[in-house]
């Protein structure tokens, strides 16, 4: 993260929260390169465009590194704007320690008036009362929890709510209070950014997205985010059934972080046999299996040599950290060290 710059903070100062308006591309663009003249990438643009419109959720899947932490940032601010609260969500309590530092020192450094707070079981973070502009970093099961509590239904049971705001009313405060039991978290809630997605799939702890899709309010924008989603045009169905409201993908699969799979010869030498990026020195093609090196690679026999050398190098190890315990332990019960003590003469 770059040190705020003069312009970055006037921006940062004059941007408006709560006044419903829309989040333009150029206002992205100033607070979060302020003025190197960087500007956001076109996934990033075409997300901008779903995140506008309070009345759609957004899939969006891209690669590791390709800029999804950028478009979690749009959601939060477009919450802003609307006077909301946002809640970002993650499956990993390290990954959520790890959000709240980067978005609290995000805030700070481009001058954005807004406070973060931390929720994840064994943390509790939680930002000045009175906060009007909150970030709420949690797992995805607290929030699971939040939902259903204050719903007071089954878990199961999907909860009935108002139909899916529309563009005019898309600021209208959300006060989630049904069941006895409201949660202030809850309160303001305009937008739930879900990273990794994806674990919807996992066997044990998927019910736990399940169960938020079902239970969040139709008025409250879901931004998903994801690297890895198979058939993402499915589940984005599944998504728009559920909440009954319509939902957009937004998809790149350009790398950036380039991607390398092979194995190890006899010699212990990486073998390519795959690569998501152009490799000069090896000669490699993107997205080309070498079929052959691959053939060779697995067809190769063990050279007898050298299999009996490695059998012979590992059993030198073990016996030379064997020796060194035996010698440790003789120091210890005070017996070792080189024949002290001599015995008597007669």
């Amino acid at each position: 993260l770059d040190a705020p710059t003069p312009a970055t903070m006037a921006v940062a100062t004059d941007f408006n929260f709560g006044d419903d308006a829309e989040l333009d591309e150029d206002t992205v663009n100033k607070i979060m390169f302020g003025d190197k003249g960087y500007t956001i990438d076109d996934f990033q643009r075409r997300c901008l465009a779903v995140i506008v419109c309070p009345e759609k959720d957004v899939l969006a899947m891209a690669p590791t590194g390709s800029g999804k932490t950028a478009v979690a940032l749009m959601a939060i601010l477009q919450a802003f704007k609307r006077g909301q609260r946002a809640v970002y969500t993650s499956p990993i309590k390290a990954l959520s320690n790890q959000k709240y530092a980067e978005f609290k020192e995000w805030f700070s450094e481009k001058g954005v008036d807004a406070q973060v707070s931390l929720l994840t079981g064994d943390v509790k973070i939680r930002a000045p009362p009175g906060t009007k502009n909150e970030l709420l970093i949690c797992t995805s099961e607290i929030l699971r929890n939040k939902l259903v509590k204050s719903s007071g239904v089954n878990p199961f049971t999907p909860k009935v709510d108002a139909p899916p705001p529309t563009a005019a009313s898309a600021t209208e405060v959300n006060t989630y209070s049904v069941g006895d039991d409201p949660d202030a978290d809850l309160d303001r809630l305009g937008c739930v950014v879900s990273d990794e997605i994806h674990y919807i799939n996992d066997v044990e702890r998927g019910s736990v997205w399940e169960e938020t899709l079902m239970h969040l309010p139709k008025s409250v924008q879901m931004v998903a985010l994801s690297a890895t989603l198979r058939e993402p045009e499915q589940f984005l169905g599944w998504i728009e059934r559920v909440r009954s409201r319509p939902g957009e993908l937004v998809r790149r699969i350009d790398r950036h972080v380039p991607l390398h799979v092979g194995g190890l010869n006899q010699e212990e030498e990486f073998v390519e046999l795959f690569a998501t990026h152009d490799n000069k020195e090896s000669g490699m093609k993107a997205g080309v299996f070498e079929s052959a090196k691959f053939s060779a690679l697995f067809d190769e026999k063990p050279d007898a040599a050298k299999v009996k050398q490695k059998a012979d190098n590992a059993a030198a190890s073990r016996g030379a950290r064997d020796q060194e315990k035996a010698e440790a332990a003789a120091v210890a019960r005070g017996t070792g060290g080189g024949g002290g003590g001599g015995g008597g003469g007669g």
